[in-house]
């Protein structure tokens, strides 16, 4: 396999500067009492209503940080807590270009962006439902009640079959098999409230923990229990609108927590890759369970790791059988057949599924991470991540067990407690070509590095020779010459005594001479 090659760069954080760290906690909890003080409203006592009913209900796991990606990367939205932030391409997602908070603590789980990158749809743990366009204003919201849904929301996607530029059309579906269609008409006065335009069910009428469309292809999965098994469905929209199912197969997940289960939490998530070739799900005890897609005849079966022992990933795989991938944190697709895996640690490694080789980012641990990718392009993901382990033990952030202990999927209703360690930072892995990881490494002045990357892939090193004499390039070039006279130092015992190895030995000595001339010259030009 050709390894991929991919460039990480770092974007936006909320993570204050030390000296205002009490500001932001003073300012959190001012932000906790507003919304406290909002339920005494109108709209209040009808959330009080709702939140009432939820103690009837089994608890409900909670994501306190999303990440939701449009289509083709122009927009990027991270949700913590109450508070969606959203940032754009046009700087880089460095700073954010809108931010909405909501009136009450709740979570956000479900969301999806437009087909044109311009409405985000997000639903909370209230299942409220908001559409927000991408400079933060909120163009239509329908709360539990006004939708009619007695399940919670799973589900929520952008349908493109709306054949028209003044309408967006979102469908969501809940956890009892319903799915129901939200049209938003946006005339000249502005987008109008949502109008309902269908509410239908589909065959599957038990629990559903996690969904996923391919939009090419217009194929749904979903993970659900049936008999008390978990199952995978495979399922098509008909003429009618309404979901076929075409395929299930049952497999051993756990997707339900078993009372007093004090393992870490992964959050459950289904994908298809992008060719819908595989089917890959995340269950809760951070197992990775993946699937053969026939797209000719709509059947799933079970993917069978290689059985190689010198495999990298041997380790992480369970014993017997079909075999899975464990104590995975996150996942999404890099493309057809390559997986990118967050694993318990904190490390991002990107492997084919084909033939068990891995890539493993050399960057520090992540700290509680979250992966989404680029519906529209291969190769192109995003990463969500607490502080690193460094600034978690920084003093000025309390202390460090506290910080470990907050997780980021939750079964309890949000507290200021979380909404003050939600600190985060965003990340990006793109794909690259040979020339582009070249070009990169040299604009980054990361001359050593650029050099080896040049000799591994038969690249003309004439391109870092000729960045000119800046200090950095001229100690890569010496370091790089050092490193290929290596084999020919004078201490070592050599009986070959031709002109070229004493040629080589001789520019071995020049190189070694220049070294300590510049080590000389910065000794005395910079104290």
């Amino acid at each position: 396999m050709e390894v991929p090659l991919y460039e990480t760069r770092r974007h936006a954080s909320n993570c204050p500067p030390q000296h205002q760290h009490q500001h932001q906690n003073h300012q959190a909890n001012e932000d906790a009492k507003g919304s406290l003080l909002s339920l005494l409203s109108v709209r209040g006592v009808s959330q009080l209503k709702e939140k009432w009913s939820e103690y009837n209900e089994p608890k409900r796991l909670r994501r306190l940080v999303s990440l939701f990606v449009s289509p083709t990367a122009k927009h990027v939205a991270v949700a913590t807590g109450n508070r969606v932030t959203i940032l754009s391409k046009e700087d880089d997602y460095q700073q954010p270009c809108a931010i909405f908070t909501s009136f009450s603590l709740g979570t956000f789980s479900v969301g999806a962006w437009s087909e044109d990158d311009e409405i985000l749809g997000v639903a909370d743990d209230s299942d409220t439902l908001y559409f927000i366009k991408f400079n933060g204003e909120v163009v239509a919201e329908s709360t539990k009640r006004h939708l009619k849904i007695s399940s919670p929301i799973v589900g929520l996607f952008s349908d493109n079959d709306l054949d028209t530029r003044n309408s967006y059309l979102f469908t969501l579906i809940t956890a009892d098999g319903s799915l129901q269609q939200i049209e938003i008409i946006c005339g000249q006065s502005g987008p109008t409230f949502p109008k309902y335009t269908s509410n239908y069910k589909s065959h599957l009428r038990h629990s559903i923990f996690c969904f996923d469309r391919h939009h090419e292809l217009n194929l749904f999965v979903a993970v659900h229990k049936n008999s008390g098994s978990c199952h995978l469905s495979l399922w098509q929209k008909n003429s009618s609108t309404e979901l076929e199912q075409l395929f299930s197969l049952q497999f051993e997940g756990l997707f339900l927590k078993p009372k007093g289960y004090r393992g870490q939490l992964s959050y459950p998530k289904v994908l298809i890759s992008p060719q819908a070739t595989f089917v890959a799900t995340l269950d809760l005890a951070g197992c990775l369970h993946i699937f053969n897609l026939d797209k000719e005849g709509f059947t799933l079966s079970q993917f069978v790791w290689r059985e190689r022992d010198d495999s990298p990933i041997s380790d992480n795989l369970t014993n017997g059988g079909s075999k899975s991938f464990v104590g995975v944190m996150d996942f999404t697709w890099w493309c057809d057949h390559i997986l990118a895996i967050v694993d318990r640690n904190g490390v991002v490694m990107l492997i084919d599924i084909l033939n068990g080789s891995k890539v493993q980012e050399e960057d520090p641990a992540y700290f509680l991470p979250v992966l989404e990718r680029t519906q529209k392009y291969n190769g192109y993901l995003f990463l969500l991540a607490s502080l690193s382990s460094k600034e978690r033990y920084s003093p000025d952030f309390g202390s460090g067990d506290g910080l470990h202990q907050t997780e980021w999927i939750i079964e309890d209703r949000l507290k200021q407690f979380h909404l003050s360690r939600l600190l985060w930072f965003l990340i990006s892995f793109s794909e690259k070509s040979v020339p582009e990881m070249y070009s990169i490494l040299i604009s980054k002045k990361n001359y050593q590095a650029a050099l080896d990357f040049a000799d591994g892939h038969g690249l003309d090193k004439d391109e870092v020779l000729k960045i000119g004499p800046t200090e950095d390039a001229v100690k890569a070039l010496l370091a790089y010459g050092l490193r290929i006279t290596d084999h020919h130092k004078f201490s070592e015992v050599d009986d070959d005594n031709s002109s070229q190895v004493w040629d080589v030995r001789l520019a071995r000595l020049q190189i070694l001479q220049y070294r300590d001339r510049l080590e000389t010259y910065l000794g005395i030009n910079m104290g």
